[in-house]
This record gives structure tokens, C-alpha cells and sequence, in this order.
């Protein structure tokens, strides 16, 4: 046996929650007690893996350089394989716990689930090989040495504060501004703030508000300092602020979560998720107080606790994932749109007895209201027409439907009263003459509509019998609003992109990607009914 032992690093749980992992497989202690994936993550390649994956393979590489030993010396003893189960080679790196046959966490909003669609059918069995072995190939990405930016000069610091507030802040208003003014003041201008010094929660805080918004100013050249750069330099304070306490260790979790939206991290956004809403859950921000708030306060509960639920129904709908937290455990109401100035000011002592002013003005907070609205309309989505797919299509139950549904005019009716809803909530949008940023402008708005018609669409015509695809009005009806949203998808993209108004995340590219493969397969498959 080799003297060198390979030792696999701590569990990605394990690093996030800063406790000791023992490595174990399949699972280590601290995630087989919680009942999670146990998962790793590739130092190089940034990849997830889960650990008991990972035995497999070692074991099978064992197997084999145990019969290519038995080979190099003659050894001509027939040796059989106890089963099909010990010769096979794990069928993929599954991202949690397997039980026999595993499908993998890739969601309905991957868009994956119309790619096999498209490789299933027999005239493109041809060319499946090449295809599969086309998408299996990793594109080699440069990899950039960074290091941790220091503290950037009050003028820069001014300009990436702003950028914040007018861009970021408005979409996740997850943060108050008072406080954050007020850490800025603290690191910055001392003599003119309190007799506090800047904690590392101060630095940490303000140091992921730049990594945060840096992100567009970088990407326009209007800063020669990597976001990156200031996410490293945030890391070096994990270790002395909370991750697992109170609200504090939310709004932690919550801007790491935002900064992993644009750049890798060596986190799954789904586990801090699920981080968030699991704390939630302890300090009962999904229900109405028990106790009496000041206004303020119980306004930044709804704020956190809406924040988190949004990344839950993100992360989790792209992954196929089950959501943290059902819709009848919420009782909490959506925040009050108004700012915290005409909150404070009001001297109210109750959050909802805050007489409202002149609502046809939007507010700091009426974006990420409007935003909340929409991801509990498409969680709505998912829970109708996605519930009952199984991600694998393995077996008998690769033709699982939704049971509540037993004709198309079932599906139609719930496809008609959810596409109203989404309709009526794009008419409640907050309207900026002179939009700041591009979460103000109305194209965004539309590309919101669109993209969520799109995973209706998608939803209402996997849950229509193949028999049915292409045959009747109905069926007609939801092939045509597929295809036309996936299209107005790429459409208003690419002309916020031309205006230099939206930037690219993962997100917006699985987005994309999900309306490129509807549009192939429409144009492949149904090219006569959509003239």
C-alpha cells in the first residue's frame, strides 16, 4: 500500500457551519444528523460531489487495478463480479442522498428536461453521441491569480456605495440603509460618527456591498478592481462574525448568496438557502410577531425573511429541489412599501397601521415588493404543473403527470388562471420616468413576464398528453404562447443587452438557454403548427 494517503477535504456544510468534518463516508456525522447531502467540493475545478460518489469510484478503481494486477502476473483464475450492481461504474456525480438509481437535482427550470425530450426521439439518435459528447466537454477557462483588494479610497468607495443603492439594493432590499450609512461612516469618516470602532462585521459587511457592486461597474470598465477582490478580502472575516445566530448571520449568508449570483464561490446557493430559511424558520420571521415590534424592525424581519424565501424558490426550482418552506406555513404579510424614513417618521407603533401616502410614487422598496409578488406567482407554477415530474425519467415513472390533472381542459383552466395572474401583476409595476438602473426600466419588467410565461407554458404542455401535442385549439393555444414567450425571452434580452443595461449571470443564461432549446424543438418538431 502506498505510504500517501488522499484525504478528501471537509464537506461543503461543514465549511459553511465552521465545525469539524470527520470525513466519513458516505456521509460525515454532521450531515448524516441533519439528514443532507454530504457534499465536496473540487479545489480546482470548483466542481460538487457527493462523498458517497466519490467512494464508488475509488472503490471501482480499487476493483480494477486489483484484476489489472492479476492480469500483469499470469493469474488466469476466472474471477465473476458478485453482481451487476459491484461491476457498474457510478452512473454520475449525484449532489445528494442516492438510493438505488439517481437522477441527479437538475430541476424543471434547467431547461434540461426539453433536451432529453429532443435526444429521446428516434431521429436524433444518429446524432446523440456526438451531441452528448459536444455538451460533456469543458471549456478550458483561464484562471485568474487575484488577491484580496484592500479598502478602496473614499472616492471609489462613494461611487460603489452608490452603485449599490441605486441598482442592487432596490432589486434585494434585504439591508436597511441607515445601517449600512452608517458602517460606511464609521470606516470612513470616523471623527464624524460615533465614539464605535468598525468591528469585522462592520468590514465584512461593507466589503461584500462592494464585491456586490463592483460586479457592474467592473464589467463597464468603470473599476480596475476585480470583485473578487473584495470578496477574498470579505472571506478573511468568516472565521469572527456569525453564520448560524440571529438575523445578523441571515443578512451574512443573504449577501454572499448575491455576490455567488455573478461569480463562483465554491458554495451551492441552494445550501445557503436553505441555511437562511432554516433560521428563519427558528426565529419565526414566516409568522405574524408574537410580540410587539417597533415598525422598523418588523419591516426588516419581512424584508429578511422575503429575501431568503426568494433564493429558496430560485435555487430550488432550478435543481428540482423540494422548497424549504410551503405556502400555507407563511403567515408573515409582504412588506410595507414605503421607505424607512416615512416608517420612522410616521410614529406609528404598529407596522400596519402606518397610514400610506401618495402611492402612485414609488418607494425604495416597491421593485422588490413587485419581485416577491412574481416568485410566489411562479412558485404557484411550479406547485401546479412541476410537482409530479420526476427530474430522471427513469422507469415507470418517466411518464408521471401531475394527478389532479385528467384532460387537457384541466390543464387549460389552470394555465388560463395562472397566465391572468401573471398578466395582472405586470400592470402593478412600479413606473420610473427616468429609470436609474435596469430593475427600474420596463423592458425588465416585460423579460420578468415573459420568462415566468415561458416556465408556465412549458409546465401546462408536458402536462398535455403527447396524443394531444399538436392536435386542437387548445393544444395549439399552449404550443404557440410557449414558443412566443421563449422567443420574446431572447428578444428583450438581447435588446437590454444592446442598451448596455443588463449584465450576465447564470441565471439569466439558463433563462436563455431553456427558451433556445423551446424554440429548436418547435422549430424541428411543430414547424407547421406554429406558422
Amino acid at each position: 500500500m502506498s505510504n500517501e494517503t488522499h484525504t478528501l477535504p471537509a464537506c461543503q456544510k461543514c465549511k459553511i457551519r465552521k465545525v469539524r468534518c470527520d470525513r466519513q463516508a458516505p456521509k460525515c456525522s454532521n450531515c448524516t444528523k441533519g439528514n443532507s447531502a454530504c457534499i465536496v467540493i473540487d479545489p480546482v475545478t470548483g466542481e460538487q460531489y457527493a462523498r458517497d460518489f466519490i467512494r464508488q469510484l475509488e472503490e471501482h478503481e480499487a476493483r480494477l487495478i486489483a484484476r489489472a494486477g492479476e492480469t500483469s502476473v499470469g493469474a488466469r483464475t476466472a474471477t465473476v463480479p458478485t453482481s451487476d450492481e459491484t461491476e457498474q461504474t457510478p452512473r454520475g456525480p449525484p449532489t445528494g442522498e442516492s438510493t438505488g438509481s439517481h437522477g441527479g437535482f437538475v430541476g424543471d427550470g434547467s431547461g434540461l428536461g426539453f433536451l432529453h425530450s429532443i435526444l429521446s426521439e428516434a431521429k436524433w439518435q444518429q446524432h446523440r453521441g456526438r451531441i452528448l459528447s459536444q455538451l460533456s466537454t469543458r471549456p478550458k477557462i483561464l484562471k485568474q491569480h487575484l488577491t484580496p483588494n484592500p479598502m478602496p479610497l473614499l472616492q471609489e468607495a462613494e461611487q460603489l456605495l452608490e452603485n449599490y443603492f441605486t441598482r442592487f439594493h432596490i432589486h434585494h432590499t434585504f439591508l436597511l440603509r441607515q445601517d449600512v450609512i452608517s458602517i460606511f461612516n464609521r470606516i470612513y469618516n470616523p471623527s464624524t460618527s460615533s465614539l464605535e470602532t468598525p468591528t469585522p462585521q462592520d468590514h465584512f459587511r461593507l466589503l461584500m456591498v462592494f464585491a456586490i457592486s463592483s460586479t457592474t461597474r467592473y464589467r463597464a470598465d468603470l473599476s480596475s478592481e476585480h470583485p473578487y477582490g473584495y470578496f477574498m478580502a470579505a472571506e478573511s472575516y468568516l472565521g469572527v462574525i456569525p453564520l448560524i445566530k440571529d438575523t445578523e448571520a441571515i443578512l451574512n449568508l443573504l449577501l454572499v448568496a448575491r455576490f455567488g449570483m455573478y461569480h463562483h464561490i465554491g458554495t451551492s446557493l441552494w445550501e445557503i438557502s436553505q441555511l437562511c430559511m432554516r433560521q428563519c424558520i427558528e426565529w419565526q420571521l414566516h409568522s405574524q410577531p408574537r410580540v410587539a415590534l417597533d415598525p422598523l424592525t418588523e419591516q426588516h424581519h419581512r424584508r429578511i425573511f422575503w429575501e431568503c424565501y426568494v433564493l429558496d424558490r430560485y435555487s430550488s426550482g432550478i435543481l428540482g429541489r423540494p422548497f424549504a418552506i410551503l405556502e400555507s406555513e407563511i403567515s408573515v404579510p409582504l412588506p410595507v412599501d414605503m421607505s424607512d424614513d416615512d416608517i420612522v417618521n410616521s410614529g406609528a407603533s404598529c407596522l400596519d397601521t402606518i397610514p400610506r401616502g401618495d402611492m402612485s410614487e414609488p418607494t425604495e422598496l416597491s421593485v422588490f415588493v413587485f419581485c416577491i409578488k412574481l416568485r410566489r406567482i411562479s412558485s404557484r407554477i411550479h406547485s401546479t404543473f412541476y410537482s409530479g415530474r420526476n427530474p430522471s425519467s427513469q422507469g415507470d415513472r418517466s411518464h408521471a403527470r401531475v394527478a389532479e390533472f385528467k384532460s387537457i381542459g384541466h390543464v387549460y383552466t389552470a394555465f388560463s388562471k395562472l397566465r391572468k395572474e401573471l398578466t395582472d401583476w405586470r400592470t402593478t409595476a412600479p413606473v420610473f420616468p427616468i429609470p436609474r438602473s435596469l430593475y427600474e426600466r420596463s423592458e425588465w419588467h416585460d423579460f420578468l413576464l415573459e420568462k415566468d410565461m415561458l416556465l408556465l407554458s412549458r409546465g401546462a404542455m408536458h402536462n398535455v398528453s403527447s396524443k394531444s401535442q399538436i392536435k386542437g385549439g387548445v393544444a395549439k393555444e399552449l404550443l404557440t404562447a410557449c414558443y412566443l414567450s421563449a422567443s420574446r425571452v431572447i428578444q428583450t434580452y438581447s435588446d437590454l443587452m444592446d442598451k448596455r443595461a443588463i449584465t450576465w449571470t447564470r441565471s439569466y443564461f439558463q433563462v436563455i438557454f431553456t427558451a433556445g432549446l423551446t424554440l429548436a424543438a418547435g422549430f424541428y418538431q411543430h414547424a407547421h403548427a406554429l406558422q
